[in-house]
């Protein structure tokens, strides 16, 4: 079992890279506004990682604790590695994608609002 801290990954992180030990895990928060309807949800993700939980954090917690209504959220999407694909070469993408957006308007064909994309590479034998 990996022992390293979980690493975070923002908004700041978008399109580039990253290589983890095999085992280790990581979260990326991103901030959204799902009292509109827009959320954050897993496009793809590359193999060898796996979704572990998914949280929602509001970005202001005081205003809501005095009973403002709506606001901005984190969502927290938390994942591990498990296992390095065979052929990182040959691997068609190796990245985690997650897309914003309305989810009725998802379902129906509609392009996300935004694009959040990170690419892993898992170390073998780490």
């Amino acid at each position: 079992m990996n022992t390293s801290p979980v690493l975070t990954f923002t908004e700041a992180d978008h399109g580039g890279s990253q290589q983890l030990g095999l085992g280790q895990s990581f979260e990326v928060k991103l901030l959204g506004t799902p009292t509109a309807g827009y959320v954050w949800e897993v496009q793809s993700l590359p193999t060898g990682i796996v979704l572990m939980d998914v949280t929602s954090q509001p970005q202001d917690p005081k205003g809501r604790a005095q009973g403002m209504v709506g606001g901005n959220d984190w969502t927290v999407f938390r994942f591990t590695t498990q296992r390095a694909p065979v052929d990182l070469q040959t691997s068609a993408d190796q990245a985690v994608v997650l897309r914003y957006g309305r989810p009725w308007e998802l379902e129906a064909g509609q392009p996300a609002t935004r694009i959040w994309r990170l690419k892993i590479t898992v170390a073998p034998g780490s």
